[in-house]
C-alpha cells in the first residue's frame, strides 16, 4: 500500500473517532461535576435565602416571585404586569415603575 494513502486513511479515522471520544469524555466529566460537593453547597445556599430576598426565580418569571404577597407587588402603568416592590423597571416592557 502506498504510504500517502495509508497516512490519509489514518488521518480520516482519527477525524472520525477523536470527536466521539472527546464528547464521551466531556459528558463523563460533567456527570462527575454534577455530584461534586461544591455544587451541593451552592444549592443549599440557594435554598436558604430569606423569603423577602429576590432569588433566581424573580428573573426567570418576570418578577412574579412565589413568595411575594399582593401588597409587595407594583403594577406597571404601561402593560399592567405585577412586579415586585424592589423592581425599578417592568420585567415585561421595561417601563420605569412609579412604586
Amino acid at each position: 500500500m502506498d504510504l500517502g494513502i495509508a497516512f490519509r486513511l489514518l488521518v480520516a479515522v482519527f477525524c472520525i473517532v477523536a470527536p466521539s471520544l472527546l464528547f464521551i469524555g466531556f459528558v463523563r466529566v460533567l456527570d462527575r461535576m454534577r455530584d461534586d460537593d461544591l455544587v451541593n453547597r451552592v444549592m443549599e445556599r440557594v435554598d436558604e435565602q430569606p423569603s423577602g430576598a429576590p432569588g433566581p426565580a424573580a428573573v426567570l418569571t418576570g418578577g412574579a416571585v412565589s413568595g411575594t404577597s399582593q401588597s409587595d407587588l407594583v403594577a406597571c402603568s404601561s402593560c399592567g404586569l405585577p412586579n415586585p416592590g424592589f423592581a425599578g423597571y417592568c420585567g415585561n416592557c421595561l417601563t420605569k415603575l412609579d412604586g
